[in-house]
């Protein structure tokens, strides 16, 4: 799907989408808890429908009930399953590579065999510390090869134990262990070895098993006590900070806009927007390290290509395993509105002339360029047009409709 963003004034206020990151470890939790949870504040985004996908293989189920105050809000209560599922579990992650790391550890420490199928870049984003873990802890793992690593077929189970886990691609392992050993009863130690990669969002598992009667001490190694298991509750999606990213920047480029139903005090990592658009804004050429919230570095490229200085962004490396090689992927596409960039292997430099023209950018199938890119709307001095815009729908399906609705002159 090709949109045309035409130079647009905006003004309004938008309502924050639920955080992806919080709905994921929500529903995993609650899919294997004992008695009925309910979740509040859903967006049934493709990557969250995944996951409800898989935890209904495995025997959890659910019910979708929409929310009467907002068009795309939900409501979900789920039947967990106390720990037990049969059979042979076929999980189909579509897109969503948290649905598959998560649940790799999950369906690990229950046992059994598991299939784990997954479409677009799935495959060939990286997924080798857990395979080499998975491994080296008597799971049985079989996959193509040759680049891809789904679908992948693991046997075995994960006992209670102490365990160390490369985390220097993704901390998204480290909290797929977090939530699955005390899913099935299970205690130990888990330490995260090498570079501790985004270490922010094990203290968003450690908050969200808290919620389902279970207490983590530590912070690397952690503490997993003795339990029983996971307890239901009742509990609310947080405001994504990740995808209010996208608004931020366009209220910075002079948007007329507020954001709410976003926490300053939230554990997300990508929290730290609000202080790196200051830095952006008043500092002269500055340099901003995203390794801890590597999402927010296309926001901020894109808000640093109408600054009329050099902006340096730093630490992102693993973008370029994403949907799209992000990195790449922003400086192509900057570079076809006009600004001139330089790519190095974990970022970019990015030499603002304090304005974009218009032009076409592709989103390369990747939810995150397309809401970035469409940001420029606010300033740029002819249309930005976006190809692949439906790619949107992966994390934030009305993302073009809340646009309009602030006044965005979208077709």
């Amino acid at each position: 799907m090709k949109v045309i963003l035409s130079p647009s004034k905006l003004h309004g206020e938008i309502l924050a989408q639920p955080s992806k990151s919080d709905a994921h470890r929500k529903l995993i939790c609650a899919a294997f808890a004992k008695g009925t949870s309910v979740i509040r504040n859903v967006v049934l985004s493709e990557d969250i429908e995944a996951t409800l996908r898989c935890v209904k293989a495995a025997g959890a189920e659910f019910q979708i009930t929409a929310d009467t105050n907002f068009t795309d809000r939900y409501s979900i209560k789920i039947l967990g399953t106390a720990g037990e599922t049969g059979g042979i579990r076929e999980a189909d992650c579509g897109e969503s590579g948290s649905t598959a790391r998560f649940l790799t550890m999950v369906f690990a420490a229950k046992g059994g065999k598991t299939i784990f199928f997954g479409k677009g870049r799935l495959p060939v984003r990286p997924m080798h510390s857990a395979i080499s873990f998975l491994s080296n802890n008597g799971i049985t793992c079989s996959y193509p090869g040759d680049g891809k690593y789904l679908p992948l077929k693991i046997e075995g189970e994960l006992p209670s134990d102490d365990y160390k886990i490369d985390s220097s691609v993704t901390s998204q392992y480290i909290s797929g262990l977090m939530m699955a050993l005390p899913a099935f009863s299970k205690f130990g130690q888990l330490t995260a070895k090498g570079k501790f990669e985004s270490r922010g969002y094990v203290d968003v598992t450690k908050q969200v098993i808290e919620s389902f009667g279970v207490k983590i001490s530590g912070s690397n190694p952690y503490e997993i006590p003795k339990n029983n298991g996971l307890i239901a509750c009742e509990t609310k999606v947080e405001g994504d900070w990740s995808n209010a990213s996208y608004f931020l920047i366009m209220k910075a480029m002079g948007a007329d806009i507020e954001i709410s139903g976003i926490d300053e005090l939230s554990m997300q990592p990508d929290s730290v927007i609000v202080r790196l658009i200051k830095t952006i804004l008043e500092e002269e050429n500055p340099i901003i390290n995203v390794s801890e919230c590597p999402d927010i570095m296309l926001s901020l490229a894109v808000l640093g290509a109408v600054q009329n200085k050099k902006v340096k962004l730093t630490g992102g490396r693993r973008l370029r395993a994403k949907e799209s090689d992000r990195i790449s992927s922003v400086a192509v596409g900057l570079t076809s509105l006009g600004v001139e960039v330089k790519e190095f292997e974990e970022g970019l430099e990015i030499f603002g002339k304090g304005t974009v023209k218009g032009g076409e950018v592709n989103a390369y199938n990747d939810h995150r360029i397309a809401m970035a890119f469409s940001a420029l709307c606010v300033v740029a001095e002819g249309d930005i047009i976006i190809n692949g815009a439906q790619s949107v729908s992966k994390s934030y399906p009305e993302f073009f409709e809340d646009l309009k609705k602030l006044g965005g002159n979208i077709r």
